[in-house]
């Protein structure tokens, strides 16, 4: 019936496209001066017509995101669900013949990377994604957290302009086939209009086309194939300068990605070079990138719908939620494993303690003064007076590290990215580059300099306003104020610095830092997030290292900068935008019926049944069967390493396999993020997380055996994925969606008559009707008469049945009328409620 129904509407609106298209249309679509509204188009803005997708029952990020939980009231049975995925559909096929030839499905996917020289991309156009880092923070509250968790920023780390949502609904900004609409006059967060990055500037930037970049079965170069059967293609995401394939007319009309206030540029031409379309104001999007907003808000993203943020990292973003979780840490583990943090005092609670220590350093010390959630060195200073410390606003006071490892005299501070796909289980990556950050003006330990904020402060946004500052243009050079992590390992590395040992350090403090905050995210994951597939997220980790080489955590930003304003910018955040939206991993969105999916893969040139096309929720569901909560259990309870290690992996469930094809598929397209959680070495740091994780466990022991060569496991896991068995799903009842079909019933066994029954005459045993579907159980526990009495309603039986009415009881046996029907239900006197005799309870069917 749905099918029929989006079918006729498909005629209806193919109709009147023809129509639009004809010379009717063109005349209804003339405007004139008494009717600046006439025709098909009520906005000259937009230029392209596109019909809406039909309306479903699932909730939608409302558009200022500062909502709360909206109820799904549509449900759907799990048999259809099993038989083929929900789907929506919205406009009508237009297949693009691209023919490929087959090849056999192979495990090894290579990826083809064209060398693209540096400087040519670099140094020709910096100025295409130059981006002004001082944007002014956001007023409204549209992502911010309900605990202030706009997080904390270094280096221009955004928060965003007001005045961003205002726009035209769905209107589409940007096309990968055309230019960008310069009607917006909405400024973007660097300080330019959307027309100043229309593809125009391919007239003056150098794009490489792309034709094949993954040699895959048939597919086109903008999707690339997973490692497994029945595992949709993703998305693959090209470079900023480099125009990829384009996507299919049926694919790309669906693949939106919402604009927010802190969109960068990069991430913006990633993603036109990638077939997205960028949107202002839709619920009908599958990616955006913006600030961290309220837990509950995350209970509206659909299934289909990726954030780069997980719910409640503010709880390692804002400085004084950082210090307790790792305060806690450190007075159970010790200051050798947690020392990595200065002492710091929460005001005005930590009022007291802060008084004692500075009375115990005489005044000596130096401390440093930062807001809980400031960004870009707001509100930061470095005093050493009692006075000079405000006593009533929410402050963060820090011992200030006065000997700081210098080169060329000045002060550091590194910027480490950090991207977490997961968070149970839990998965790390690091990339292997990052931002080396100066102060403008050579360090004095003279107390009479504390004032001078270009000496003591590393932020680019507060040195770039110096007149000492220098910018520096190459990526590999040691010059201004400004470099590359790799290239101050060279430096290092000449100064006889064992930079190993150091970027070990280094790893290990990011470990620890985000362990700190796991038990709370993963708390408000389970309760916020319906899918695993929603979300990820990219940390910024500024590291100070003093005059001994030791890193210091001076904070984590949750929204990192990733404007350019500068070609050393570029080459290192230009690179780390495709790996990280790669790792992502996109799918198209479940909005084509089955015979559309059917005809695009034929257009491809594939025809293996096991490789479908769209989205599929059973992939990331949350749920665990009976059996896998049982091996859960049996894992966590005081299970040691050896024991798991032989036997976790000896029955994979459903669950594990889902888990272990992401991960495998993910670390296809690391690029250059190295994964450094979990390894075959990071079983010690299992010990810091507040509870066993069995998800931990299953990837040490998965590390441990097949690190070494992984294509064994993947022929495991391929195996596994032939079967369907990551496609079978747990339902109500403890039974997975493939035993509910096997087991066509679920035998309910009859209940003896009550005992005060048997002494005036014995009822004819009723033998249990067979449950046929789980509909019948829930109409079971639902059925309640308006007599208020309980009663078991079998089915089919008429409404009139369900409001039986049974008179009380009396002391001479009731009779009891041949003709009445003595199997429709069961009428049973509750033994444990003694006082209600005149309502006896009849048997409720269990399941």
């Amino acid at each position: 019936m749905q099918d029929r129904y989006l079918h006729e509407v498909e005629v209806l609106r193919s109709k009147l496209r023809e129509l639009r298209g004809g010379v009717d249309g063109k005349r209804l679509r003339q405007r004139s001066e008494s009717e600046p509204g006439a025709g098909f188009g009520g906005s000259c803005q937009d230029s392209s017509w596109e019909p809406k997708r039909a309306r479903d029952g699932s909730p939608g990020l409302t558009e200022n995101l500062n909502c709360c939980y909206i109820e799904d009231t549509k449900c759907s049975s799990y048999a259809q669900h099993q038989s083929e995925p929900s789907v929506s559909h919205s406009s009508r096929l237009e297949v693009m013949h691209v023919h490929k030839p087959s090849v056999h499905r192979g495990h090894n996917t290579k990826i083809l990377h064209f060398p693209v020289s540096s400087k040519t991309v670099i140094g020709k156009h910096s100025s295409d994604l130059h981006d002004d880092d001082d944007a002014s923070l956001s007023s409204d509250s549209d992502f911010a957290d309900s605990e202030r968790t706009c997080g904390s920023g270094e280096d221009g780390d955004s928060k965003g302009e007001p005045g961003e949502d205002s726009e035209e609904d769905d209107q589409s900004v940007l096309s990968s086939l055309t230019t960008i609409s310069n009607d917006s006059n909405t400024p973007s967060v660097v300080g330019e209009t959307l027309g100043s990055i229309s593809l125009s500037d391919h007239a003056h930037r150098k794009v490489i086309p792309v034709t094949s970049m993954i040699e895959t079965k048939g597919l086109p170069g903008c999707l690339r194939m997973s490692l497994f059967s029945y595992v949709p293609p993703y998305i693959h995401f090209t470079m900023h300068d480099v125009k990829g394939e384009g996507l299919p007319a049926e694919i790309q009309r669906h693949m939106k990605w919402k604009l927010s206030t802190i969109t960068p540029l990069v991430i913006r031409r990633t993603l036109v070079n990638s077939g997205f379309r960028l949107v202002r104001k839709s619920n009908d999007w599958c990616g955006t990138w913006g600030k961290h907003m309220k837990s509950l808000c995350f209970k509206t993203l659909k299934e289909f719908q990726k954030i780069n943020h997980f719910p409640g990292t503010f709880q390692i973003g804002r400085k004084d939620r950082l210090w307790k979780n790792l305060y806690r840490l450190m007075t159970k583990f010790g200051k050798k494993e947690f020392g990595f943090i200065p002492r710091t005092y929460v005001l005005p609670q930590d009022s007291k303690l802060l008084r004692q220590a500075w009375e115990k350093s005489c005044g000596k010390e130096k401390w440093i003064i930062k807001p809980p959630a400031s960004a870009r060195g707001t509100g930061i200073k470095v005093v050493h007076r009692w006075a000079q410390i405000p006593k009533k606003r929410p402050l963060v006071v820090q011992k200030y590290i006065s000997q700081p490892y210098l080169i060329n005299g000045s002060k550091f501070d590194l910027r480490l990215y950090v991207l977490v796909t997961n968070i149970n289980p839990l998965r790390i990556y690091i990339y292997d580059d990052g931002l080396v950050r100066f102060a403008s003006v050579k360090y004095s330990s003279d107390m009479a300099s504390l004032g001078d904020r270009y000496m003591h402060l590393t932020n680019y946004s507060i040195n770039k306003m110096s007149s000492q500052y220098t910018q520096n243009e190459d990526a590999t050079a040691c010059q201004g104020h400004k470099w590359t992590v790799k290239t101050l390992w060279t430096y290092l590395e000449k100064e006889g610095v064992d930079v190993t040992a150091l970027w070990n350090s280094l790893v290990d403090l990011v470990i620890k830092t985000i362990i700190s905050g796991e038990s709370s995210i993963n708390q408000l994951t389970r309760a916020n997030l319906v899918s695993r597939y929603c979300s990820y997220e990219l940390f910024g980790i500024d590291v100070l290292l003093d005059e001994t080489l030791k890193p210091w955590l001076l904070e984590v930003n949750i929204s990192p900068s990733l404007h350019s304003s500068s070609p050393l910018d570029l080459a290192v955040k230009g690179p780390m935008v495709r790996d990280l939206l790669n790792m992502a991993g996109y799918q198209v969105p479940n909005k084509l019926l089955i015979a559309q999916q059917e005809e695009i893969l034929s257009s491809f040139g594939v025809k293996d049944k096991t490789i479908p096309l769209c989205f599929d929720k059973r992939l990331y569901i949350t749920a665990l069967s009976k059996e896998e909560r049982n091996k859960h259990s049996f894992y966590q309870q005081n299970c040691s390493r050896e024991e798991y290690l032989e036997d976790i992996l000896k029955h994979l469930t459903p669950d594990d396999v889902r888990h272990l094809i992401q991960s495998e598929d993910e670390l296809t397209q690391a690029g250059r993020f190295l994964k450094i959680f979990p390894t075959t070495a990071t079983h010690m740091y299992h010990e810091f997380f507040e509870a066993p994780r069995y998800y931990n466990m299953m990837f040490d022991a998965w590390e441990n055996k097949y690190s070494g060569n992984r294509q064994e496991g993947i022929e495991l896991l391929e195996s596994l994925c032939l079967q369907k068995a990551h496609l079978v799903i747990p339902v109500p009842g403890g039974l997975t969606k493939s035993s509910a079909s096997q087991s066509k019933t679920f035998p309910t066994s009859p209940s003896p008559p009550p005992a005060h029954e048997e002494k005036y005459e014995t009822q004819p045993v009723v033998e249990s009707r067979k449950v046929q579907c789980l509909s019948s159980v829930a109409l079971y526990r639902a059925a309640r008469p308006r007599s208020g009495k309980f009663s078991v309603v079998l089915k089919p039986y008429p409404r009139s049945a369900y409001l039986t009415r049974k008179a009380k009881p009396s002391i001479t046996p009731a009779k009891t009328s041949s003709s009445a029907p003595t199997n429709s239900v069961i009428e049973v006197q509750s033994s444990s409620h003694p006082t209600l005799d005149d309502h006896p309870v009849k048997e409720v069917a269990s399941y």
